[in-house]
């Protein structure tokens, strides 16, 4: 394997081998820095391979969330907490564009999650239902 590689997500290290090579260039932020920055050509796939619930409000700004994306992970009862968003994105769970300083949902534990990088607008979540 490349030495880029190294210390990288199994997972993506899995799909990037089963895609090809070619593929390696779309998923390298995720293997470098466990984040897969979705752009506006693979919103679709990516969305077709996540499933993100609602489980629960704990409070005002805290929410627990069902998390299941079959290329990269999955999290049962992962605590998102609000904030603004830092740069542009996508909805994780609606697929809506989210601009900077837009109110969004982010895990809360940022640096030791897969999903880090993923945000819910606020607007959604709070429309949601608990399961």
């Amino acid at each position: 394997m490349d030495t880029d590689w190294k210390g990288a997500d199994p997972w993506a290290q899995i799909i990037v081998t089963l895609r090809g090579r070619s593929y390696k260039a779309n998923l390298s932020p995720a293997i470098r820095g466990y984040q897969h920055k979705v752009t506006t050509t693979d919103t679709q796939t990516w969305r077709r391979a996540l499933n993100v619930r609602l489980i629960e409000r704990l409070d005002s700004t805290t929410v627990v969330v069902s998390w299941q994306d079959a290329t990269r992970c999955h999290y049962g009862d992962q605590t998102w907490k609000m904030s603004r968003a830092r740069c542009h994105g996508v909805c994780a769970m609606s697929g809506q564009p989210i601009a900077p300083r837009d109110y969004v949902y982010r895990p809360s534990r940022r640096t030791a999650v897969c999903n880090s990088h993923a945000m819910i607008l606020a607007s959604v979540l709070e429309s949601e239902v608990p399961i």
